[in-house]
């Protein structure tokens, strides 16, 4: 069994981002993006319709497992790439839609996201990989590990740093300057 691992370096990243522009395959590349920059579940963003993104510069999803709504930013990037997905869409249609029409199910995402990392030569990277991405990525920029433990619903701030890959010491973050 193989360690699904986050996509810790950014070339990485548009390297995959590259090869679905190239293969016009905007609809992948907006999952892509939606589970890169958002830690959302697979289920949680293959839940979404059209009316919950269209034109909205936050989503509001239900946290499937613990019922929890978090209210979700979409940047630039991806409320463009919803507007190209959904132009000729239904307002209350799934936002991924299979060939056949169907909201898109997991083991679909799984098989294309395998596809692509198998075409680019990715290894330990898998659709798991890219909620643990956005973590890793999060944590580097914001070093607020319990605003992830809360969003990924893990019990401790250990479990959530060995969820997003980083190995660091909790005890080197102590200030020695700090003083009261």
């Amino acid at each position: 069994m193989t360690k699904d691992f986050p996509i810790k370096d950014i070339t990485t990243i548009q390297l995959i981002k590259r090869y679905y522009e190239e293969q016009k395959d905007f609809r992948n590349l907006l999952f892509f993006l939606l589970a890169i920059n958002t830690g959302l579940k697979i289920n949680e963003i293959l839940n979404l319709n059209i009316e919950d993104v269209k034109n909205k510069k936050y989503i509001i999803v239900k946290q499937c497992d613990a019922g929890i709504k978090k209210k979700i930013p979409l940047n630039k990037e991806i409320r463009e790439l919803i507007k190209l997905v959904s132009k000729d869409a239904d307002i209350s249609s799934p936002l991924f839609v299979s060939i056949r029409g169907r909201r898109m199910e997991r083991t679909a995402v799984y098989t294309q996201f395998k596809e692509v990392c198998n075409a680019l030569k990715l290894n330990n990277i898998s659709i798991a990989s890219l909620r643990k991405t956005f973590g890793y990525h999060y944590y580097q920029k914001s070093k607020d590990l319990s605003f992830l433990q809360w969003l990924f619903n893990q019990s401790t701030v250990i479990a959530t740093m060995k969820y997003i890959g980083v190995k660091e010491n909790i005890n080197s973050r102590f200030n020695m300057e700090f003083s009261l």
